[in-house]
Order: structure tokens, then C-alpha cells, then sequence
């Protein structure tokens, strides 16, 4: 089963390279995972495509507005790990999204 996950940012444009990273050692790994990146603005409308939601650290205080509208479409939400959204580890973030959906019941 496939995983599309989103990491997200205030508008977008750091998490665009983060994401790009994680997808590329999601293929690596011979894994059906896809991690776009986007604004917590437009999270609202693209909301029910994801699978999994990631915040990166600096928009955290963001976190319960997320949870409200992933909560909608049964979508796990948390925080990128600091350690690793620092050194763009796109294996550690990676791991993280497959741990996420686990827990919605969704699988690579």
C-alpha cells in the first residue's frame, strides 16, 4: 500500500527540498512512499490526499490548528524530529512517516 505523506511549513519552501529528499530514499528503499511538501495554509484544502502530516519544528505552535483538520480525514500529525530535520535525514524522517501511518493503519 502506498504512503503519501506532506511536510509542512509556513509557506512551503523549506520543507520543498526536505520532501524531495525523503521520497528519494523512499525509492531507494524500493518503497511506495510519496512526501509532498506545502504551507499549513493550504494543508485545509489538500487535507484528505494525505496519509500522514509532518510540521517542521518552526511551525509546531501550528500543530493543534493541523490536528483539527487532519483529525477530519483519520491523518496522524507530529513534528519533524529535530535532530534529523537539522541534518535533512531523509532516512530518519522517512522512518517516521512509515511509524505515523502505522499507526492509521496504513503500510509501504
Amino acid at each position: 500500500m502506498a504512503i503519501h505523506g506532506v511536510i509542512l511549513c509556513s509557506w512551503g519552501a523549506t520543507s520543498s527540498a526536505l520532501a524531495k529528499k525523503v521520497t528519494d530514499e523512499a525509492k531507494k528503499q524500493g518503497l511506495d512512499v510519496t512526501v509532498d511538501a506545502g504551507g499549513t495554509g493550504e494543508f485545509k484544502k489538500k487535507a484528505e490526499g494525505y496519509d500522514v502530516a509532518l510540521l517542521e519544528p518552526q511551525v509546531r505552535h501550528l500543530k493543534k490548528e493541523v490536528e483539527t483538520i487532519a483529525e477530519k480525514y483519520n491523518i496522524p500529525v507530529d513534528i519533524v524530529d529535530m535532530q534529523a530535520f537539522a541534518l535533512m535525514d531523509a532516512k530518519k524522517i522517512l522512518n517516521q512517516i512509515i511509524e505515523l501511518a502505522k499507526k492509521s493503519g496504513k503500510e509501504a
